[in-house]
Parts: C-alpha cells; structure tokens; sequence
C-alpha cells in the first residue's frame, strides 16, 4: 500500500457515512408521530352525476383559462418593459 491510501479510504468511508445521514434526514421519524403504513389513503367525495361533473369540470376549465389569460398579459407587460429598459440602454 502506498503512504495515505488508509487515511484516504478512512475519509472516503465518512463522506459516504455522511451522505447516509443527509439521505435519511435530520430527525427519527418514529419519534415525531409519523406513520408510512403503505397503505393507500381513502377519501369520501361526493358522488356527482353526469351532469354535475360536467359543470364542475367547466369550472375547472374556465378558471385556468382565466388564469392563463392572466399570466400571459403579465409575461407580455414583462417582456415590453425589457425591451424598452433594452432600448433605452442602447
């Protein structure tokens, strides 16, 4: 073995100890109450018919088309602000 491939190794065995401990996190979480039965969790929606679901289902629609509407007049008064900051530099 040369000179140092044991101090070498040593510290290559706590980096990966310390990537171990990083992974797992800071705090047990036995400890703190939490709890990963791996069962999967159930809720109780209401039952919708047809029709209703349809009207939820526009809602939905409508307002992300709202929002999206909303987030391109932001994105394009962005963009019209920079390029005049642009030109005003040049």
């Amino acid at each position: 073995m040369a000179d140092g491939s044991l101090a070498q190794f040593k510290a290559t065995l706590a980096r990966k100890m310390a990537r171990k401990e990083k992974a797992q996190g800071k705090f047990d979480r036995k400890k703190m109450g939490f709890k990963n039965s791996g069962e999967k969790e159930e809720f109780d929606f209401p039952k919708l018919s047809e029709s209703e679901l349809e009207k939820v289902k526009s809602e939905i629609r409508e307002k992300f088309k709202v929002e999206r509407r909303n987030n391109l007049i932001l994105l394009g008064l962005i963009v019209i602000i920079a390029i005049g900051i642009l030109l005003y530099i040049i």
